[in-house]
């Protein structure tokens, strides 16, 4: 495995969904106090846990399959390369970005969010936008003319 292969947004794409996976298990996403009672919960747990355990998944996978299609390309999963590699990790993180969404709006009142949540928003648009960009074909550079470059016609002088 040779880490060279891989380009600054392939490390960038890798970078953000491993973000959003650290941030749905580790930061606060609701963060309640009445009096005396506080309660806090990760994106993974309640209320709404299952949504945040999709959106990990799809964002693990999204990182797990551009790692092994740029570091192990002898690795092949047929039903992905049918389908296209890059409009699936397009999608999946499409998908994980929609559940972020979706478990925010489920929950009471945008006062009792916490930190986790808004930076899993910011996390989640740009992993969608990096497979964006990653799926987007790479501009060819336009050829260069290698011969003399042609003779302009010029212009009659009528100041004569």
């Amino acid at each position: 495995m040779d880490g060279s292969k891989l380009t600054t947004l392939e490390y960038g794409t890798v970078g953000l969904a491993l973000a959003l996976a650290i941030d749905l298990l580790a930061l606060p996403w609701v963060d309640v106090s009445i009096g005396p009672f506080s309660y806090s919960s990760a994106g993974v747990g309640s209320p709404d846990g299952f949504l945040g355990v999709l959106a990990l998944l799809l964002s693990l996978a999204v990182g797990a399959d551009l790692l092994l299609a740029r570091l192990a390309p002898s690795f092949r999963v047929a039903v992905l390369e049918t389908f296209g590699r890059g409009r699936a990790r397009f999608l999946a993180a499409a998908g994980a970005g929609a559940l972020v969404v979706l478990k925010v709006l489920l929950h009471l009142h945008p006062s009792y969010l916490g930190a986790g949540c808004w930076i899993a928003f910011v996390l989640a648009c740009g992993l969608v936008v990096s497979t964006a960009r990653l799926r987007a074909p790479v501009p060819s550079p336009a050829p260069r003319a290698t011969g003399p470059a042609p003779a302009r016609p010029r212009a009659p002088d009528t100041n004569a």
